[in-house]
């Protein structure tokens, strides 16, 4: 544009010398004329005073395109300012693109690593979730087989004792029949604590199967929670906290059971850590119905201190914790709520308020999208 401007000046500029050379040539062409014309026999003086005439206005025109062409060069000199100011703030404009473009691309890196560290961090709490789980577990279980080493001990010692006494030839009925009924009794308990005890490992299986493998099938939703909650027990045992569960059986779901366990778990430790911080003595509730012919509403909430606004604007934010150096990872419900919503094809509400507790609403298709697009290691966690 200042390119366009400039030359269009020395255009103008130009013109204006080759107007002011024409005017002088018929000015010196009058001169000419009335020289000749005096010194010619019978001359007319008047001509010689035209010229004159002619000339005056020559020589006042001369003057204004003169005053023209200084200013025309002014115009110049201002139009090559501004050329180069342009061109200078052309150059400014690259260096500051260049720069913005040097800026996206460590963005691009922080980003990379920021996904590496978060990932990193998704298998932590995984790691941590599942070595709280076999730690529970493994104190769930160390009451049944507890008792059935010293029910295996004790019938042991009769056995030894009903030993002597038949090799030493003075057994009786009445401690025959004793003897029977100290093995049926010691055999009954066995046979409860064992069952009790394959009953959590079944437990166990099936949740540690389902978080990890994802695998799509058909299963009762009160079923799932009980499997999922006998292995949480421990968690509450040594609490004064309860569980209340309002879910009738029959909810058929078809999808993966793994996520909803997960859910169930990361929403019951919320409770514990954050819910009930300060408290000794609270209850949490999970309750489901069918809603309409296609979805099923899920229901988890606690009488705790609740959330503020703020808050609980920001509970599903990743790594946005009210917990931090003391337990909380910032992943738990973020995790949750790709699993409600990418696993399951679901949504999920919260609502809180201080002194209020917490109150989470999932909304779960009864069919399960066939193929979601999580990790499978955020799900497993």
């Amino acid at each position: 544009m200042a390119d366009l401007m400039v030359s269009a000046a020395a255009g103008e500029e130009q013109q204006l010398r080759n107007e002011i050379t024409r005017l002088n040539k018929v000015v010196q062409a009058l001169m000419n004329r009335a020289e000749r014309s005096m010194n010619a026999p019978g001359s007319d003086f008047g001509l010689f005073q035209t010229a004159i005439v002619l000339e005056d206005q020559v020589r006042d025109r001369t003057r204004e395109l003169e005053a023209a062409l200084r200013e025309n060069e002014k115009i110049n000199r201002a139009l090559q300012r501004t050329k180069v100011q342009m061109e200078r703030e052309i150059d400014e404009r690259k260096r500051a693109h260049a720069a913005l473009e040097r800026e996206r691309e460590e963005q691009k890196v922080l980003i990379a690593r920021l996904e590496q560290a978060m990932n990193q961090l998704v298998q932590a709490e995984k790691l941590a979730a599942l070595g709280s789980l076999v730690a529970g577990v493994a104190h769930e279980l160390n009451t049944p087989l507890g008792n059935s080493l010293t029910v295996a001990s004790t019938l042991n010692d009769v056995i030894r004792n009903f030993m002597e006494r038949f090799n030493a030839g003075n057994l009786s009925k009445q401690v025959l029949v004793n003897f029977i009924a100290q093995c049926r009794e010691a055999a009954q308990l066995i046979e409860r604590n064992s069952q009790r005890a394959a009953e959590l490992i079944g437990n166990f299986k099936q949740v540690a199967v389902d978080q990890t493998s994802m695998r799509r099938r058909k299963f009762d939703l009160r079923q799932a929670l009980d499997e999922v909650l006998s292995t949480l027990q421990p968690n509450l045992r040594h609490t004064r906290h309860r569980l209340e569960i309002k879910v009738e059986p029959g909810i058929e779901l078809e999808g993966y059971p793994g996520p909803i366990e997960q859910i169930i778990a990361n929403l019951l430790t919320n409770s514990l850590l954050h819910g009930f911080d300060g408290i000794d003595e609270g209850t949490m509730f999970i309750s489901a119905e069918r809603h309409g012919t296609d979805h099923v509403a899920l229901t988890f909430s606690d009488d705790g201190i609740g959330m503020t606004e703020a808050t609980a604007r920001r509970a599903f934010d990743p790594f946005f914790t009210t917990k931090l150096g003391k337990g909380g990872s910032g992943l738990g419900l973020y995790i949750t709520y790709n699993l409600a919503t990418v696993a399951l094809g679901g949504t999920i509400k919260l609502a809180s308020s201080p002194g209020q507790g917490a109150r989470f609403e999932l909304l779960l298709p009864r069919v399960a999208p066939e193929a979601p697009a999580v990790d499978e290691e955020i799900h497993a966690t």
